[in-house]
């Protein structure tokens, strides 16, 4: 068993990290100084620019390949048949066959807590 750290320990942790890591938040600036002095000067006419170019959001765009759309009446009177919106509401919650988890056997985890029955919760006692 691992003893637990005292509060006044943890604070001087993070004092230390703090107190060496932020003094090297100025040295990322350094980096970024090399990158500005290689830009040309924007006041310099003559300067070597790159070319402006323009993408498209759309260049890469690809029409929508569905399927094929029937008829609205055909489709309504088949959700009809399987028995309407409800239907659809009960097979979205059942979970997929592949997904399923076989059920526990009761002899393979004899240390586990059974459920309890909460069914009685609330209902008073005949006498």
């Amino acid at each position: 068993m691992y003893p637990i750290i005292s509060t006044n320990w943890r604070r001087l942790a993070i004092a230390w990290l703090a107190a060496s890591v932020i003094p090297l938040i100025p040295l990322t600036g350094f980096a970024q100084e090399a990158k500005r002095d290689q830009r040309p000067d924007p006041l310099d006419a003559q300067a070597a620019v790159p070319a402006p170019g323009y993408r498209s959001s759309l260049q890469d765009y690809r029409p929508h390949a569905g399927q094929e759309v029937s008829a609205w009446k055909e489709l309504n009177d088949a959700t009809a048949r399987v028995g309407g919106w409800r239907a659809y509401a009960k097979q979205a919650q059942q979970p997929d066959p592949a997904e399923a988890k076989p059920a526990l056997k009761e002899a393979a985890a004899p240390d586990r807590p059974q459920p309890v029955d909460h069914s009685q919760h609330g209902k008073k006692e005949e006498r």
